[in-house]
């Protein structure tokens, strides 16, 4: 039976099944490490020494800790960047606000997930895209001349116009810009648009309604100088103003002549026809023309001709009427 105990491949093959970092395997390594450290590749003519063979175990084993510890950072780096991969499609690709950067041809190189909703075009779709296709003509030059500051000063710019998406339906904006740089150190624009339409929608009720107060403030105050009594109603014919005209004749508050309220100054043999005129002017849309006793406030009947005009909107749609009634000069019996 042949001795294997010190050959040299049985001994290789027997340290290759042991731990890579077991005290045997390293001792192995050194052993290696020796040989190719003297000249010429050959053996060292001595065997190495305890302490010596000791001292390049004990560096194998801090090479071995320092690769581990390497391979740690390495690992931990790999996390972090993944890490912030994912904050970045957080914060960039899943903000509610649009992001983009374009070239300084205004073309788009990028675009979230919001940007792409916004113009209802798939996102690869806008790439290399000119950003001016999306802006209405009336607003080009807006996004011209700030493109052209970006350029010229790199100063950051903040405006809005204008654009449409692929369906063809028009939206306000907001952008604000600033100037960059890619990878390569070439200048790009980054841009945040922000869909502004509802806010712009209230500004402009905001704007018409302080138009229309002050329309109303200045037929207020004509109407109220006339010598006739003056009224209005909303469209479905429910009074709801009465000038102090109408309020003095009567001398009744008037909040409480709103709505039908007035019909009960209207002397009771007069009440169905006048209630009866005033329907049929409010359902045809038509000139309201009727003549009706009202009581004074010191309990006398007046003859009076009132009329109303239909007030219409933009389409045609009575939205307000505007009476008055003018006393007429014979006087009522109060029976």
């Amino acid at each position: 039976m042949t001795d294997t105990t010190d050959h040299p491949d049985t001994a290789g093959r027997a340290k290759g099944a042991r731990s890579a970092s077991s005290p045997q395997a390293l001792r192995a390594r050194a052993d290696e490490i020796a040989r190719s450290q003297a000249p010429n590749g050959d053996a060292p003519s001595e065997s190495l020494s305890p302490d010596a063979a000791q001292k390049m175990i004990h560096n194998l084993r801090v090479h071995q800790i320092e690769l581990e510890l390497q391979n740690d950072e390495l690992r931990r780096a790999q996390e972090s960047l993944e890490g912030a991969r994912s904050r970045y499609f957080d914060l960039y690709d899943l903000a509610p606000v649009s992001y983009f950067t374009l070239s300084q041809k205004g073309e788009i190189l990028e675009a979230n997930l919001a940007g792409a909703r916004l113009f209802d075009v798939d996102r690869t779709a806008l790439i290399n895209r000119p950003m001016s296709l999306f802006i209405l003509r009336e607003d080009q030059d807006i996004f011209y001349h700030a493109c052209k500051q970006l350029d010229l000063l790199g100063h950051a710019q903040a405006f809005e116009l204008r654009v449409s998406n692929k369906e063809g339906r028009q939206f306000w904006v907001w952008i604000e810009a600033a100037v960059a740089h890619d990878d390569d150190g070439v200048a790009v624009w980054r841009m945040v648009m922000t869909d502004i339409t509802y806010r712009k929608s209230m500004e402009q009720a905001l704007r018409a309604a302080d138009t229309l107060r002050e329309s109303w403030m200045y037929y207020r105050v004509l109407a109220e100088s006339l010598p006739q009594l003056v009224w209005t109603s909303d469209a479905n014919g429910g009074w709801d103003y009465v000038g102090p005209q109408w309020a003095r004749f009567t001398g009744f508050p008037a909040e409480e002549q709103m709505a039908l309220g007035w019909l009960r100054q209207v002397h009771p043999d007069d009440r169905a026809g006048a209630t009866t005129a005033w329907n049929v002017a409010i359902a045809a849309g038509i000139p309201f023309d009727a003549d009706f006793r009202i009581r004074r406030s010191d309990g006398m009947y007046r003859r009076f001709k009132s009329r109303a005009t239909p007030l219409r909107g933009e389409e045609g749609v009575v939205n307000r009427w505007f009476g008055t009634s003018t006393e007429l000069e014979e006087l009522a019996s109060a029976n």
